[in-house]
């Protein structure tokens, strides 16, 4: 096919869409978006785009010719694409329940069915999934709304062209949001994980912040050890509880420097005044740009254990 041939061939698919309700020209409208799409994704050599073979499509569509326009179109960039169309609310929210759908394209007029009631049941039932309506109705106000409402974007029926980028950067929106959504999660039972372990610490924990030197968080042996609660702790200096002044190396000598990694010995001071002996290790960290100091401190005496 020659470029002029491809140009023509694009400026029949821009052409009003009335000049597709025309039985005689189904086959050659539809070998046309074919070469016109496949040419574009040729000359734009988009080999970064992972294309997918085959894509499942939960098309709300009450005109035939549309529907096979829509796969036409989707095919030429997924050429084992499955349409499913549906026309009613009822078959809407069967196909919904059903699931196993890549995306959603939806008219946005329809006799007895509304697209935005479409999107509002997508929304509930398969968040999950991009919503594109694809609608020769739809005004500038309207689309807005359907964005604000949930919906991944729209495309106009007489520029179906724009419907493969449309599709394509719907998908990578919601494979980026589930990654994030699995990151997140992550985060979530790392932290959960985190806590445990801190909180099943044998020994007195101590998180403060390096500048002030203020607890920011401690753990259920610090108020076992110091006979106080979590709350009496928190926002209190370390060296409420630990005498640092007085700290020395475990060989004996005084001076230590005792923001170092070197452990160290040291006396607890507990709530009703008592002080226990402990072996002291530090670790310095980062969280969020904050400066951190962890401490451990291990009683040595053996009075404090249960």
């Amino acid at each position: 096919m020659s470029i002029r041939e491809i140009s023509v061939s694009c400026q029949e698919i821009s052409a009003p869409r009335q000049k597709f309700q025309r039985p005689a020209r189904r086959a050659e409208e539809l070998e046309l978006y074919h070469w016109a799409i496949l040419s574009m994704i040729r000359a734009k050599s988009v080999e970064n785009i992972m294309i997918k073979d085959s894509l499942r499509i939960l098309n709300l569509e009450d005109n035939v010719n549309d529907a096979e326009l829509n796969q036409a179109m989707i095919s030429a960039r997924w050429p084992n694409c499955q349409l499913v169309r549906v026309d009613t609310r009822s078959e809407f929210l069967s196909a919904l329940e059903q699931g196993g759908f890549d995306v959603i394209l939806s008219d946005y007029t329809m006799p007895g069915f509304s697209g935005l009631h479409a999107l509002e049941l997508s929304r509930e039932k398969r968040p999950e999934i991009p919503f594109l309506f694809v609608s020769g109705t739809i005004g500038e106000d309207a689309a807005i709304e359907a964005l604000k409402n949930g919906a991944t974007d729209y495309v106009l029926k007489h520029r179906l062209m724009r419907l493969i980028p449309a599709v394509d950067r719907a998908l990578r929106e919601a494979r980026e949001r589930t990654e994030y959504e699995r990151a997140e999660e992550a985060m979530r039972q790392s932290e959960h994980k985190y806590r445990e372990l801190f909180e099943s610490l044998g020994d007195v924990a101590f998180l403060a912040d390096e500048e002030s030197a203020k607890v920011i968080d401690t753990n259920r042996r610090a108020e076992e050890v110091l006979g106080c609660t979590r709350a009496e702790i928190l926002g209190r200096k370390e060296t409420r509880f630990l005498i640092l002044d007085k700290a020395r190396a475990r060989a004996g000598s005084s001076g230590m420097d005792t923001q170092s990694a070197t452990p160290f010995e040291c006396e607890l001071v507990r709530a009703d005044g008592r002080t226990i002996p402990v072996d002291v290790r530090t670790t310095r960290l980062t969280l969020y740009g904050r400066a951190l100091v962890l401490r451990l401190a291990r009683d040595t005496s053996g009075q404090s254990r249960t």
